[in-house]
C-alpha cells in the first residue's frame, strides 16, 4: 500500500510540473509544447504543455548540480557540474521515450543517490535510480 501511495504521489508531482508556464521558446510544436533553450546549460529541450518548464535539477551537498531535460528526441538527457566552480560535463542521453516532464521522484537530501521519473509514451510512470557512486539503473515502470 505504501508503494502505491508513493507512486500516486510521484505521478501527481509530475503532473503538477506540467502545469507551470514555459520559458521563452523557439518553436511551437502544438498542444502548448515548444522547444526551449537554456542559457545556463545549453542545448534544446521540450517544454510547455505536458512538459511543464522542461527541467529538473538535483542539488548535491557539495554544491554541484545535475540537470535533466526531455530532449527533442523524447529521451531524457542530463548534464552536471563537475566541480564547485561550475564546470560542466557534456550532455548524456539516458534514453527512454517520454511524453511528459522529467522530475526528481526520491532524494537522499544531497548525498547523491536519488531517483528520476517521467511519463512514458505508454502513459506509465518510468524511473531510473542513481547510487552514490554515480551508477544508474535501467528504466523501470513504476505504475
Amino acid at each position: 500500500m505504501k508503494k502505491i501511495k508513493a507512486v500516486a504521489a510521484s505521478v501527481a508531482a509530475l503532473a503538477a510540473l506540467a502545469v507551470g508556464a514555459a520559458p521563452a521558446s523557439a518553436a511551437d510544436l502544438g498542444g502548448g509544447v515548444t522547444t526551449c533553450k537554456s542559457p545556463v546549460w545549453g542545448g534544446s529541450y521540450l517544454c510547455g504543455g505536458s512538459y511543464g518548464d522542461g527541467t529538473a535539477t538535483y542539488y548535491f551537498r557539495d554544491g554541484r548540480q545535475e540537470v535533466f531535460v526531455i530532449g527533442t528526441d523524447h529521451a531524457v538527457w542530463t548534464r552536471w557540474t563537475t566541480d564547485k566552480a561550475g564546470h560542466k560535463s557534456g550532455w548524456l542521453s539516458m534514453g527512454g521515450v517520454l511524453a511528459g516532464p522529467v522530475g526528481i521522484l526520491a532524494s537522499d537530501m544531497g548525498f547523491g543517490n536519488f531517483e528520476i521519473g517521467a511519463i512514458g509514451s505508454d502513459g506509465h510512470l518510468w524511473a531510473r535510480a542513481r547510487d552514490t557512486n554515480g551508477n544508474w539503473t535501467g528504466w523501470a515502470s513504476v505504475s
